[in-house]
């Protein structure tokens, strides 16, 4: 039986310590330039204790003029190098692998952090008070977007970090290209499931063919956005298979968006009778991806919470359970 604490490879040959992730959060504790400073070192070190596996970072923009909110750190060259290597060393001198999250908002840019008009992959306006418009970018601009993935990836590899997340969920830039709510385009880069994908697949071979075989490369994935009309499980699973042929690392799934916030606990009776997120959908995409571990086996019954509160605390202050207690999964 596979436990939380067992160490999990990855395709490119990193090991994970163990299965507990801190998944990504936007900490908006950029300074004024954007860049990480010793807040982020403190907060970093100190979770660096927690017994994780993997440490994921928050929200990494890979365009300073296109902010999810004030305060977010911005990778698009070297000027913060020294500051980015503090960062990733405040977990890597506890033996605890750091990521980063790199993303791009899209129509989701905050406007408080903006004072222009926000981009998207068609002029379509988030359906939330106060919404602007966005404006479609061409062809040339989302290459440009593609080529920032990329050089803020090679960037990330330069000052220490173990691998990068693409933020592919929560209605952000790649998940926007997934939608056929937001990507209304006929062209290549929309029209039909296939040509929607090709943007975050282009991502992910241009981070892969600019890294080391090493450098680890995931993403977080909605399972479904849960709007009529929009990105469907169907449509998530296809992008999955797509990945995994593309040696993607790691998939965190996830689900919904700012106009249908699934991922912030909103769902149905069902739902949280399973004590889990997105879990159905989960069981179904393992056989999708080839490097799954399979010895890795979901919750059979998750009626009762498989982790207490107390073992969560002593998970985070001792490192991980033992399997023989209910953080097995079972």
């Amino acid at each position: 039986m596979t436990s939380l604490r067992d160490p999990l490879p990855l395709p490119c040959g990193q090991v994970l310590p163990n299965r507990i992730m801190k998944a990504a959060l936007s900490e908006g504790l950029g300074d004024k330039q954007n860049s990480p400073d010793e807040r982020l070192e403190r907060l970093y070190t100190s979770w660096s204790q927690g017994g994780y596996g993997l440490i994921v970072t928050g929200n990494v923009m890979v365009d300073r003029t296109q902010l999810g909110e004030p305060g977010n750190v911005v990778i698009e060259d070297e000027r913060n190098l020294e500051a980015l290597s503090l960062w990733a060393k405040a977990t890597k001198d506890a033996g605890v692998p750091i990521w980063v999250q790199l993303n791009h908002p899209g129509r989701q840019s905050n406007p408080l952090a903006l004072g222009h008009i926000p981009v998207a992959p068609s002029p379509v306006a988030l359906n939330l008070p106060g919404a602007t418009k966005p404006c479609e970018l061409t062809s040339v601009e989302i290459e440009d977007i593609i080529e920032r993935f990329a050089a803020a990836a090679v960037v990330c590899e330069t000052a220490g970090f173990d691998g990068v997340q693409i933020h592919g969920a929560h209605g952000y830039l790649v998940a926007q290209f997934l939608s056929p709510l937001s990507n209304q385009r006929d062209d290549e880069w929309g029209g039909d499931s296939e040509r929607r994908m090709r943007f975050v697949l282009e991502v992910v071979r241009r981070i892969r063919a600019r890294v080391s075989p090493g450098f680890a490369v995931g993403i977080k994935l909605n399972s479904a956005d849960f709007q009529r009309g929009g990105f469907t499980e169907d449509e998530s699973r296809s992008v999955v298979a797509a990945l995994a042929s593309e040696g993607i690392d790691l998939i965190e799934v996830s689900g919904g968006s700012y106009e249908q916030p699934a991922m912030m606990g909103k769902t149905a009776d069902s739902t949280r009778a399973r004590e889990a997120y997105f879990l159905e959908y989960a069981r179904t995409v393992r056989s999708l991806a080839p490097g799954a571990d399979r010895n890795a086996r979901f919750p059979r019954q998750v009626r009762r919470p498989q982790i207490t509160r107390r073992d969560s605390r002593t998970l985070l202050a001792h490192g991980p359970i033992a399997p023989d207690r209910r953080g097995a999964i079972t």
